[in-house]
Formats: structure tokens, sequence, C-alpha cells
């Protein structure tokens, strides 16, 4: 006979919850940032990547800054991998990576394109080797196209797909985000490619070969840059740190700094105009909808500025968030890397030796609890043989799938 529970016990913590990607598979044949990206986040997710690199090494490897001998740009972006080294200029270590993709529910690549086929891996031979397999090639162009050939670094691809035309001062010249988004892009859509794929493989019981592109991915995110180039006759140009087309929206300076203001619509304009004690310009025909504050941001600019000119920044900020207006710091890494909020959001997480790295941007139930450091060059080669020693990997039997 059970014994109840005294009166206010409290509940038992729930069990942790399983690794979302728990049991899958995922060889990783990338190098410096793109595909290491978007692997690792596989890896967060439970997935076992496994890392194969040429006997020479990931050349991130050799990017700064270091720690302790190591890249800090390498382990930010391995963490959570195991790692191998396979030489694949030569036919015995080709036969194990053919092996090992037979055993594999995911492949992702980021060598130029027809470098792996010409190794012996083309799409249509991984997929010989395993019809489940979901095989991810990112490059710069893709595989398609008259660019198809052309190798392509964040730079080429920030200045060919019309980003950098758009970024930097008013007016111009263009010049490149401050991050390697041409990278990370590709990296983020190639994750969500590997989720999608892998549900339909559920489906289907059949895996599929596709193709990301670092160009593709910036056009795509290009919104309403490309649709202003696509449905106006507008000039498409820089506009420094203010929207081309909502105002007041971008940085203000204030007495010791600028401040971020984004006023998109006209309550957000009302209540701009009551707190900094400006009722006529609720009056001003060139201020009247978003549209004409957009095409008069620059006589609108200039009258912020003398509104905040006797005002701190956090006295302004201060004032506009008591107002309502959405308002921010312009703050620098450090600062932001050392914000509280990022704090709370456990932004910047410590690896079990105590190396600082950032969390991902979104973490689920089965994001794994502890990151483990990015492997030594080929620190578990030791495990290859036991991999292989597993019966390859079949297609899931759509037929036998429950909801």
């Amino acid at each position: 006979m059970s014994v109840p529970e005294p009166p206010g016990t409290p509940e038992p913590p729930p069990a942790p919850e399983p690794p979302a990607l728990e049991g899958v598979r995922v060889l990783d044949l990338s190098r410096v940032l793109s595909g290491p990206l978007c692997t690792r986040m596989l890896a967060d997710l439970g997935a076992e990547v496994i890392k194969v690199e040429s006997p020479g090494g990931d050349d991130g490897r050799h990017f700064g800054p270091f720690t302790g001998g190591d890249s800090t740009f390498h382990r930010h972006l391995n963490r959570n991998k195991l790692g191998i080294v396979l030489d694949l200029k030569d036919p015995a270590g080709r036969d194990r990576l053919a092996a090992l993709v037979a055993r594999s529910d995911v492949l992702v690549e980021n060598f130029r394109p027809g470098v792996l086929d010409r190794l012996g891996f083309p799409p249509a031979e991984l997929l010989r080797l395993n019809p489940g397999l979901v095989a991810v090639s990112i490059s710069g162009f893709g595989r398609t196209g008259p660019l198809a050939d052309r190798a392509a670094y964040d730079l080429i691809v920030q200045a060919m797909s019309g980003l950098m035309s758009v970024t930097g001062p008013d007016g111009g010249p263009g010049v490149r985000v401050g991050v390697s988004i041409g990278d990370v892009v590709p990296a983020l859509y190639a994750a969500v490619a590997v989720l999608s794929a892998l549900r339909q493989r559920d489906a289907t019981g059949r895996g599929q070969h596709i193709d990301v592109s670092m160009f593709d991915g910036l056009v795509s995110v290009l919104e309403s840059v490309a649709m202003r180039a696509l449905h106006t006759d507008e000039d498409v140009r820089p506009t420094g740190g203010h929207h081309a087309i909502s105002a007041p929206y971008g940085t203000f300076a204030a007495k010791d700094g600028p401040v971020a203001v984004a006023v998109a619509g006209d309550a957000l304009f009302a209540r701009l105009a009551a707190v900094l004690d400006r009722p006529h310009w609720l009056a001003d025909g060139r201020y009247a909808t978003d549209a004409l504050r957009g095409r008069h941001r620059e006589d609108l600019r200039r009258e912020i500025e003398a509104a905040l000119a006797d005002l701190t920044r956090e006295e302004a900020l201060g004032r506009l968030t008591g107002g309502g207006v959405p308002c921010g710091p312009v703050l620098g890494v450090r600062e932001a890397l050392s914000h509280p909020h990022a704090l709370a959001r456990g932004l910047v997480v410590d690896e079990p030796d105590g190396f600082r790295t950032l969390a991902g941007g979104v973490r689920t139930t089965g994001t794994v609890g502890e990151f483990r450091p990015a492997p030594a060059h080929g620190e578990h080669d030791h495990l290859v043989d036991r991999w292989l020693a597993e019966e390859p990997r079949r297609p899931p039997d759509p037929t036998t799938r429950t909801e």
C-alpha cells in the first residue's frame, strides 16, 4: 500500500527532455564558417555531428583571436562535435567516407561546386550510397547559373547581392556589414532545410540533395529594399542609421551621444511629439504621414536633435520610454555582451573548461544543456571503426509512421 505524500510536499522536477535531434548523425565536411555554423546548430539540438577534417585541418583553426593556443573563432563554431581526420585524396580515406555516408542521416559540405564530385561523391552517388541521406551543399553562387564555378567569400557576396549598396552613410558609398552575414544567412537556411528534409524523409522514405547559395541567401533577405527596386523607380541607396521609408526611424544625437528611435506610424509620432513638447509637428504638412515624414526625414532629424540637445542619453531614453516611444541606447559590442538583459537571456555562456562563448539565438526544450568544447584535430579517430561496424542506415518506412 502506497503512503500518501504529506501536504505541501513539492512536486519532483520533471525529467529532462531528450535532445531534439538525438539519434540523428551528421557528417560535417565543411570548414570555416557557413557549414560549421549550420552543423553546430544541429549539434546544439543533440545531433551526433562528426566533423571530418583533412590532415591539414579546418582553415578556421588558424583564425584569431586565440586563447590557450586555440582559435576562439573555431571553438565557437565547432562545439558539441566529434572530430576525425580523413584524407579524401587517398582511396582508403574515400572508402571510409563512403562507409560513413551509408551510416549517417545528414551530410553538410561547403566545398567549391565540383570539388566533392571530383572526389567521387556527386549528389547522385551520395544518394546511391544512402537513399535516405539529406545532403546539403553550401556554396557562394549555387550549383547552377553562370556564376556556379566562381569562388565566393562574404565580402564578394555582400557586394554582388545588392546588400552593400544599401549599407553605409547616407548617400553612400556602400560598405560591408560588420559581421559575415553572407555566411551566417545561408547557415541558417541550411539548418532549416535539414530539418525540413528530415521531416519529409519521414513521410516519403527518401532523402534529397539541397543546394544552398550564399548569394541566394543575401538576395532573399533584401525585403523592403527589393520591393522598392521591383515596384518603384526610387533611387535605392544607403541611408546611414535611418530607414529609407519610415521616419523618424534611426539614430539621433543627444547631448552626450546618440540614441536609437524607431517611430513607424502616426500614433507613435504623436507620442514622440508629446514627449518632446513639439505639438506643432502634428500640424506640419511635411510630417502628416509616415511617407511624407520619410521624404522629409532630414528636416525632421534636425528638429528632433534640437529637441534632444539639452538632454543626456539617459535623460532622453527615460523620457522617450516613459512616453511609450520605442528607443534604445547605441551600445558597443562589449556593452551589449555584458548588458543585464543579454546575461538574463543566457546569451553568453561558459563551456566546462571556462571558455566564454555565445549561446544559440533559439533554445528549445530539445537543446543540449551543456556545451562540449570543439574537438581537437582528429580527437575521435578511435571511434571510426565502431561506427563502421554498424549496419548501414535504411530510409524510414513511411507506411509505419505514426502521428
